[in-house]
């Protein structure tokens, strides 16, 4: 089952609290597990990204967020990026950093992970998610799996986030940084790992790779 609704506690001027929510049409639903809070338009509010599912349409990102209608906190959608396809088609998001320098928080996702993986990067432009790199031949979903960490996003002083992914074969790492003219600067060859691995957890400097056999691998980016 997939939620048909979400649903936002918040406070009034005046200290109470409310709760406020956003139904979708039968053909719709939120595909996804955990709602993500960040300040994408830097307001100092956080907005509320989640996967939304077409039923002819696929996966698409959304990005909610509170407003005032007479009076009266509602929650709407901010933006909207593109529509994965077709029937079954799915998304999963990566996360949030400043990939390209301009100062403001984008959003990373990989779109249709379990049939060609493709690692897209997206500005914030209300009403829309707008699409401006996209990588091949990454993975950050195990079809069927609960575990949607797949993928991390390293954040070394003085330099531009790199993103850490597997390939499709979940086999073997990415590093990836988005950098100017604007194209993708892979950090070594492409990393082969002694296992499949499972999960991706952040590190200061890397990441840990978690593989199919109980193995953890320690993953240090070099500056």
């Amino acid at each position: 089952m997939h939620a048909g609704s979400v649903h936002v506690l918040t406070r009034t001027p005046r200290g109470a609290s409310v709760e406020v929510g956003l139904s979708l049409p039968v053909h719709r639903v939120f595909e996804d597990r955990v709602p993500r809070l960040v300040d994408l338009d830097g307001d100092g509010r956080d907005e509320i990204v989640l996967i939304e599912a077409d039923a002819l349409r696929g996966a698409a990102l959304v990005v909610l967020g509170l407003a005032q209608r007479d009076g009266q906190a509602t929650l709407v959608e901010r933006a909207r990026g593109p529509q994965a396809g077709s029937t079954f088609r799915w998304l999963n998001p990566v996360g949030f950093a400043d990939f390209d320098g301009d100062g403001r928080l984008d959003v990373a996702s990989v779109t249709t992970p379990h049939i060609g993986g493709v690692l897209t990067l997206h500005h914030l432009q209300p009403p829309a998610l707008v699409p401006f790199a996209r990588a091949l031949d990454v993975s950050n979903h195990r079809m069927g799996a609960l575990e949607q960490q797949l993928a991390v996003i390293v954040q070394q002083p003085g330099l531009r986030p790199t993103i850490v992914v597997p390939d499709m074969a979940r086999q073997a790492l990415h590093a990836l940084r988005w950098e100017a003219p604007g194209q993708w600067h892979e950090l070594a060859d492409l990393q082969p790992l002694p296992g499949t691995v499972e999960r991706l957890t952040p590190r200061a400097d890397g990441a840990c790779a978690w593989l199919a056999d109980g193995r953890v691998l320690k993953i240090t980016l070099r500056p």
